[in-house]
């Protein structure tokens, strides 16, 4: 596949937003225990990406092309496309090109017939550009991680390592979308479903918020993508960022190298 022709701006965030994560390593405060076991699971992914000598970690560098998938006789249909409208106005600002310049492709094939997954599918629907992956669609029953077939995707436009954020739009995963809107977006914080104010709200790294956005299946797709494209220890999610659009919850994962790693002093 040709690679891009889109232009890269270096990200400008939108006010609100920090342009920078402070030059100090990543903190080993624990945050107060607020949201129960999906807190905790979230806690145990933050701390695969910041430490990679933690045994637990077994999520290895991805070296999956797209090759690979159509070898494997997936459809793989890609077009030229600008950014989502769910997403736009959010991208744009970070510097993002207002143009169809990115490669949205969509993966397809149908599972391979396991007991209680015959008939079933594996379909997802990914926009990538240097530096951006956004997930329009991603449905799992088996075969490739979706984080895999991602970073395969932005391998065909940019080196993976390019990668600084990742939206996923409309987001109809029940785990993840009842954790923010029921538990995030509640009385507890001050906060209702749909949220008073349109503004973007950004947890913060190592807050009980952040560690239950992770802990959510959408977050696990966010660690795992990290973890298969850095080298663990070097690249973090510096900050989680919820709005709604038009009723539905849209999420932003920011990527920055860990404060004080070889990357970050290069």
């Amino acid at each position: 596949m040709a690679p891009s022709g889109q232009s890269w701006v270096p990200p400008n965030p939108p006010t609100g937003i920090p342009t920078t994560t402070p030059a100090i390593p990543p903190t080993r405060s624990v945050p107060a225990r607020r949201y129960g076991k999906i807190q905790d699971e979230g806690a145990i992914r933050q701390r695969w990406l910041e430490d990679p000598t933690d045994t637990t970690c077994q999520i290895q560098p991805s070296t999956l092309a797209v090759a690979d998938l159509i070898n494997a006789r997936w459809y793989v249909r890609t077009s030229k496309h600008n950014i989502p409208f769910q997403v736009a106005e959010n991208a744009f600002a970070l510097g993002y090109a207002n143009e169809a310049v990115y490669n949205q492709t969509l993966t397809h094939n149908y599972a391979e017939g396991d007991l209680g997954l015959a008939g079933c599918e594996n379909v997802y629907d990914i926009l990538v550009g240097k530096g951006l992956i956004i997930a329009e669609g991603m449905f799992r029953s088996d075969g490739p991680q979706f984080s895999h077939i991602a970073r395969a995707h932005l391998q065909e436009v940019s080196e993976p390592r390019s990668l600084r954020h990742f939206y996923v739009c409309d987001i109809v995963n029940i785990d993840t979308r009842n954790f923010v809107q029921e538990v995030l977006y509640s009385s507890r914080n001050d906060l209702t479903w749909p949220p008073v104010c349109a503004a973007p709200r950004i947890w913060q790294y190592n807050t009980p918020e952040y560690q239950g956005l992770l802990g959510t299946r959408v977050g696990k797709c966010a660690v795992y993508l990290v973890l298969e494209i850095f080298p663990r220890g070097t690249y973090y999610i510096s900050r989680i960022v919820t709005w709604d659009q038009s009723c539905a919850l849209e999420i932003r994962f920011d990527i920055e190298p860990i404060p004080g790693s070889s990357v970050d002093a290069a």
